[in-house]
């Protein structure tokens, strides 16, 4: 299967750390939502090389990169007589916690068995879980549940489609800087609006999941930027901010209407704001399906 293929992000509704591990990552709890905001995947099978192209955006082009280690990957486990060239157009901004790098291996691990149907689902999984705590929910899509480093997801109701500003200011955050200034766990239960759709219960819309991110006040009161973003929106008037994974990305809803050129004249130069919206499962999946078909 040749073609280009869009790679969805993410963002987290609820992000709670509950513990640390023997294994020295962080207990989690999140609440993963797939949304609209994508990069383009062009793959190409070909004779026996392995090889990637940036061609768009930011992104490394070496070994490092997750769509390239998952192709290697694949192929390592489930050898086929045959190589892939892959492209890559970057429009999700990287290292925004929206898990653009994770979404891009999920594409090309779903892709390759789309073609080559070698890998059992749980084969696939656990190939999943080796490249990245978030690729496997890519795997899934919608709306799910993470537990462990987030790698272990159950899939829940779809959330009514739901606008969300994407907002991604110029800093970088170490996610493993963060988590190190991280102090005070949170070992309660979910919140009731997402314990409701773990039991098929539903929420008006995303805006209405009453979810926190413990990362928040670390990176924010860390990142003076940050949170004179972060105030920002809400003075522009959002109903509700949150933080997406340990950041840079934030991520805003609004009650009323607005638009991007309205946005980055309150927010600071080189901040990239983005309109996107929710995305239920079965078109989260689409990502398998080429734009050429």
């Amino acid at each position: 299967m040749n073609g280009e293929f869009r790679s969805y992000a993410k963002i987290n509704l609820h992000l709670q750390v509950i513990g640390r591990r023997a294994d020295g990552y962080h207990e989690l709890r999140t609440l993963f939502q797939s949304i609209a905001l994508h990069d383009l995947v062009r793959i190409e099978v070909t004779g026996s090389e392995l090889s990637l192209r940036v061609v768009e955006g930011r992104a490394p082009s070496g070994p490092e990169n997750l769509a390239l280690r998952a192709a290697r990957l694949y192929f390592e486990r489930w050898p086929p007589a045959a190589g892939v060239r892959i492209e890559l157009r970057k429009r999700v901004p990287a290292g925004g916690g929206l898990g653009g790098g994770s979404s891009n291996a999920a594409t090309v691990l779903r892709v390759l068995d789309t073609r080559f149907r070698r890998a059992s689902p749980a084969g696939l999984w656990a190939a999943a879980r080796t490249l990245g705590a978030d690729v496997p929910f890519f795997l899934v899509g919608g709306t799910a549940l993470g537990f462990g480093r987030g790698d272990e997801v159950i899939p829940l109701p779809d959330i009514p489609e739901t606008e969300v500003w994407v907002v991604t200011p110029p800093v970088s955050v170490s996610t493993a800087e963060a988590f190190a200034r991280l102090r005070d766990l949170t070992p309660n239960p979910l919140p009731s609006s997402i314990i409701e759709l773990a039991q098929g219960g539903s929420v008006k819309n995303a805006a209405a999941v009453r979810g926190h991110n413990d990362m928040e006040a670390v990176v924010l009161g860390w990142v003076p930027l940050l949170g004179e973003v972060y105030e920002s929106l809400f003075d522009a008037g959002a109903s509700a901010v949150r933080l997406s994974g340990t950041g840079a990305s934030l991520f805003a809803f609004f009650d009323h209407t607005t638009s991007v050129r309205d946005l980055e004249a309150r927010l600071p130069d080189g901040t990239i704001v983005a309109r996107s919206r929710t995305l239920g499962r079965v078109e989260s999946a689409s990502c398998g399906r080429s734009l050429e078909d």
